[in-house]
This record gives structure tokens, sequence and C-alpha cells, in this order.
């Protein structure tokens, strides 16, 4: 009888343990597709987080910073990002990109500087920012604070590695998680949105 009594208490024990383990790091945050050099019609683009799960950050037809925004979700540490675009609104397109990357892996440690960078200013939620300019495609994180309407005072010493800088257009503070070029064709990439438009362009011509 005691030896089953101290099997269950050892049983109980570790399901304590097991059970105490921290949560994964994860952050509620709206989803922003923008541009810095104008029109971009955007199909696909996609982020994989450290979960396995997928959040889509395609808004069509794209022109500003920060540009379309979604209500977004709650998304864990990005680690892939996929995607396919192009330059312009009209076909003919100018160009035709695609990408498919790895996130560096400071990424969580960039988003944990910028969730304890000011001093007054306390969000619960922010912005992930997938920014595309032709080629170039960028991930941004900010906790969306405009000087305008509050006080975006940095503590001291929130960001010894100088890891927060400003967005475009001095908007706010972004840490930049991601910063990359993608593949660039004069013709849609086979299998995508744009070369089903070009097929069907060419059967009414």
């Amino acid at each position: 009888m005691l030896k089953w009594r101290k099997l269950n208490l050892i049983v109980i024990l570790i399901t304590g343990l097991l059970g105490c383990s921290p949560e994964p790091y994860s952050v509620d945050v709206g989803f922003t597709n923008g541009s810095t050099t104008g029109e971009h019609g955007v199909t696909n683009m996609s982020i994989t987080s450290e979960s396995g799960g997928k959040a889509n950050f395609a808004m069509g037809t794209i022109s500003g910073y920060p540009g379309a925004h979604s209500s977004g979700g709650r998304i864990g540490v990005p680690v892939h990002i996929d995607g396919y675009w192009a330059k312009g609104w009209e076909y003919p397109f100018e160009s035709y990109h695609r990408i498919s990357a790895v996130i560096p892996k400071d990424a969580e440690a960039k988003m944990k500087v910028m969730d304890n960078y000011y001093k007054n200013f306390k969000s619960n939620s922010g912005s992930m920012q997938v920014i595309v300019d032709g080629p170039r495609v960028r991930v941004f994180y900010t906790k969306n604070c405009f000087d305008k309407f509050s006080d975006c005072t940095a503590k001291k010493n929130s960001d010894p590695n100088n890891l927060v800088i400003k967005s475009p257009h001095n908007v706010t503070d972004v840490v930049v998680l991601f910063d990359g070029v993608g593949e660039t064709s004069s013709i849609p990439f086979p299998d995508t949105h744009f070369s089903e438009l070009e097929s069907r362009k060419k059967a009414n011509q």
C-alpha cells in the first residue's frame, strides 16, 4: 500500500512539473501589407510561425506604407516567409516576384525588445507588417506608438543593441525581423495567379 502511495505521489509531481512549462511566446497583432515604392499586387504572402501556424498577409492591390490592414490575430515567432507578387496593379505588370525564405532566429529576441521598449506607453497588441518594394521584402514588428497621440519615450537601456529603428516615413518605431530579396522575372512564374491571368488574357485576344 505504501509503495502505491509513493508511486502516485511521483506521478502527481511529474504531472505538475510538466504542466508548469512556459507557454511559447506569441503576440496579438494586426496584419499589414504595404509598399514604399508604389503600386504592387500581392496575391500570396504568408508567414509561418514556430508552432507551424500560417498567417496570411496578402492584401491584393497595395501602394503605400503602412498599407492595407486586417484585424490579424495571435501569432507566434515567425520562422518562414513565402509569397509571390507583381510590381504594378494592371496587366501587363512591370515585373513578377516570389520568395521562400527562412526568417532569422533572432526574431523573438527583437520582438521582446520592442515589447519592452517604451517608458510610459503600454499596449497589449501591435502590428506585423510585410512591406514589398519590387523584389525586396521586409517584415516589421511594431507596437504602434505614435508621438502625435502618445508618449513614445524609450525606456533607459531598453535597446542596448540599437535594434529599434524608425519606420518608413518616420511613422513609428519598428524592429526588422526580415529583410531579403526574392526572385524576379519579366514573365509570370508558373502555377500562380499571374500565370493564370496571362493565359486568360491571351485566350481572349
